[in-house]
């Protein structure tokens, strides 16, 4: 099947952020969406004419009352919907350089700092243990998904 050369493409990001001190890193508990619930990280939809990187300041800002700074791109996601020929990517960074003051109970939902031994598959939303090996370089920078919102797959 031949495709057209242009898509309606949805653009999302999400980011990573650790305490240097404790090691711990920011989650969410969003309750704002339609996917699984569970332990997520800060993040959402890039607005138009709005660049990469000062969406994932703003978002993060938004959710969590916290500035981040030295933002760094570590790999993408993306998700396929071949019926509409749409796709969504999400652009994933980490960062351990922020200010402010943790917002708890916050419009998207409950931010707190964990662990990354307390983060299972069990209390996370779904694929957040692959986007997990995309934060922290484990061999692979990015993953893909043949539906829209499901569950992804490792590529390097």
């Amino acid at each position: 099947m031949k495709y057209p050369r242009s898509q309606s493409v949805e653009l999302v990001n999400m980011c990573l952020i650790t305490d240097p001190n404790t090691k711990q890193v920011l989650v969410q508990d969003k309750t704002d969406v339609s996917w699984r619930r569970g332990l997520t990280f800060p993040g959402g939809h890039v607005e138009v004419k709005e660049d990469l990187y000062h969406a994932m300041v703003r978002e993060v800002r938004e959710e969590t009352g916290l500035t981040v700074h030295s933002l760094s791109l570590c790999g993408t996601v993306e998700w396929f919907d071949d019926k509409e020929l749409t796709r969504k990517i999400c652009f994933l960074y980490h960062t351990s350089d922020f200010s402010g003051t943790l917002v708890q109970n916050g419009d998207e939902g409950v931010n707190s700092w964990k662990s990354l031994n307390e983060l299972t598959a069990e209390n996370t939303a779904e694929s957040i243990p692959q986007f997990l090996k995309i934060f922290l370089n484990e061999q692979t920078t990015s993953a893909t998904s043949d539906q829209m919102n499901g569950k992804i797959s490792e590529i390097n």
